[in-house]
């Protein structure tokens, strides 16, 4: 285990974090929101491994741990390179992961059963469009499976024919591209690593922009869409706390001017250069767990040298 390797990983992580939300915004909405979604979930995995590696020799060497292993504590000490200071706070920093990961995961799967409890017995129509009869103006869509599109009969009235039919392309768009699972894809690699969150917060707008897209692309009139999106947003105030697509989510002003230039072009750099980050902290994630595989190797005492009077074992 060598400071170069983590030390590489944790260039790998930041140059992530600081430039992947900056590259995605040169890329089709489509294209950025799948590489920064499926980057953040890679990131996330790979600090997670590399801080746990870090802290494995000094845990293992806890005596209700060496019991349940093969390996030889004064052996572990001696030949771990990791200072026990260091390795407590990485055990400290895994903990606290692990602890931001369960409380976020808990909350969004509450808050996904309560959208779904409350919508799976509205009738819908075969496009899985639910019309609520209120006069509040509201329009979201809830997440697969059972994913419906509400609609409350107040916005509707709000809107042209023309309005109504972009408002429904892009709600459907987040229900057809599964978008709310991207999104809490992102948002527990957030939890995970903290550096991730302005990533977690490019892909909540890079949904919304890649659904409008697919909206213009269905009413084949961009400059209707904006109209649309700009609408609705005046009329309607997000909800934050719950885990819908919403058509005023994500930065509206910047929605509605993309809109009103030409669709994004395919770029293949930012893509590199994303893949060159990811590459980078997986293999230094390899080499520390390679290397911290070794320490154990090294330390390892045959089956029959262990038992109640070998206390090293």
């Amino acid at each position: 285990m060598t400071a170069a390797a983590v030390l590489l990983a944790m260039v790998g992580w930041v140059a992530f974090a600081v430039t992947a939300p900056r590259l995605a915004r040169r890329l089709p909405p489509a294209a950025a929101t799948l590489a920064l979604a499926t980057g953040s979930v890679v990131i996330a995995a790979s600090s997670i491994i590399v801080v746990a590696m870090l802290a494995a020799p000094w845990i293992a060497q806890l005596p209700e741990v060496a019991e349940l292993g093969h390996w030889s504590a004064p052996k572990l000490r001696s030949g771990s390179p990791i200072p026990v200071a260091a390795a407590a706070g990485c055990a400290t920093l895994v903990g606290a992961a692990f602890v931001r990961l369960a409380l976020t995961g808990w909350r969004r799967a509450a808050a996904i059963a309560a959208v779904h409890r409350c919508c799976q017995h509205l009738p819908a129509t075969d496009a899985n469009l639910v019309i609520v009869d209120s006069e509040q103006l509201d329009a979201f869509a809830t997440p697969l499976p059972s994913g419906r599109i509400v609609v409350t009969t107040g916005l509707l009235r709000a809107l042209s024919a023309d309005e109504r039919r972009a408002l429904l392309a892009h709600e459907r768009a987040h229900l057809e591209h599964h978008h709310a699972w991207w999104v809490l894809a992102t948002d527990l690699a957030a939890a995970t690593n903290p550096l991730l969150r302005p990533s977690a917060r490019a892909v909540r707008h890079g949904v919304e922009r890649w659904a409008d897209e697919q909206a213009a692309r269905t009413v084949g009139d961009r400059a209707l869409t904006a109209r649309t999106i700009a609408r609705v947003a005046l009329l309607i105030k997000s909800n934050q706390q719950v885990p819908v697509m919403a058509a005023t989510g994500g930065d509206v002003p910047d929605r509605v001017r993309a809109l009103l230039t030409a669709p994004p072009r395919r770029r293949l750099l930012p893509v590199l250069g994303m893949a060159v980050m990811l590459t980078l902290s997986l293999s230094a994630g390899v080499d520390v767990h390679s290397r911290t595989d070794t320490v154990f190797d090294h330390a390892a005492v045959s089956q029959a040298h262990c038992g109640p009077r070998h206390g090293n074992c």
